[in-house]
């Protein structure tokens, strides 16, 4: 082939392909995101999209979070992330360790519990992720990260975070309907981790030293327990919540003292299941607790 022939030939393949070079130079490396918890974990992706990797070290449901170590694998990870969302009250120290073992002049760390300190319980219950305010709060930070880090996609985060922010914002309507619907009901749990959401519901959560004792695993006093059984025996409460990720043969007993006397209960998680969003998770325990209130005896209502 001639050599002036050939020039043009490569000159027409390389105008031709030059869009999917251009392109493939451009594209974006996705943002690496470690989350503590899949509670987390799905909010940045709701923000994030495509965009982002993201990696919630706990994810299973059935895990319990008081007994779970990190591997050497989730280290790497939270080595190489930019950004790392935790919880913080103690809750997912391991975390907290993890980052000191790997320092990091550019990784960004959001911790829920120093978002919004005002929406805290003064009780020290660390199951933030059922308040929607801390929620809205670690995406709205989640946002202005990777717009610094991402400028060019701006726009795409906002966007997202509108959305994310408007799912919450039906959950707080569900959660006004119940509170209207329920004023001022008397509930209890085997630990407190659905009483953020109780707070937004204005309900009454009845045994909380029975609840933080078996959620840090101290044997409660035979006081405690007998008037917690109580409460449950003369059907004083209209609710029992229940963990569904962590047991004890004290909390099973009465799980089963609740059904026996005519006690709705209602099982609750820590970390949000598979293939599942932030305000979905809201929504479906929601649906369960309304459930089981149409559900009460009458002598109950």
């Amino acid at each position: 082939m001639p050599i002036r022939i050939l020039v043009l030939v490569v000159a027409a393949i390389t105008w031709a392909l030059a869009p999917c070079l251009a392109e493939g130079a451009t594209a974006p490396v996705p943002v690496a995101i470690v989350a503590a918890e899949s509670t987390y974990g799905v909010i940045a992706q709701a923000v994030g999209g495509s965009y982002v990797e993201v990696r919630s070290v706990i994810h299973d449901p059935n895990v319990d979070p008081h007994e779970f170590e990190a591997s050497p694998r989730t280290a790497r990870e939270v080595a190489r992330a930019s950004i790392v969302l935790m919880n913080g009250m103690g809750y997912d120290d391991w975390m907290r360790r993890m980052l000191a073992a790997n320092p990091s002049a550019t990784r960004q760390v959001i911790v829920a519990a120093e978002l919004d300190r005002a929406s805290l319980l003064p009780d020290g219950n660390p199951h933030l992720f059922y308040d929607t305010r801390v929620a809205g709060a670690m995406a709205a930070r989640i946002e202005a990260l990777l717009a610094r880090r991402d400028p060019a996609h701006a726009p795409y985060y906002a966007r997202r975070l509108a959305a994310l922010r408007s799912s919450l914002q039906r959950v707080d309507a569900r959660v006004a309907q119940l509170r209207a619907r329920y004023p001022g009901l008397k509930v209890t749990a085997t630990e407190p981790v659905y009483g953020y959401m109780l707070r937004a519901l204005g309900w009454v959560s009845l045994g909380n030293t029975f609840q933080f004792n078996v959620m840090n695993d101290t044997e409660p006093a035979p006081a405690v327990v007998a008037r917690y059984e109580d409460q449950l025996r003369q059907r004083r409460v209209a609710l029992l919540f229940y963990n569904r990720q962590v047991g004890s043969p004290l909390a099973s007993r009465m799980e089963q003292v609740a059904r026996a006397s005519g006690v709705p209960t209602v099982g609750v998680e820590e970390f949000v299941g598979p293939a599942m969003g932030y305000a979905q998770w809201l929504m479906s325990s929601l649906d369960a607790v309304e459930s089981a209130l149409r559900a009460r005896p009458p002598a109950t209502r």
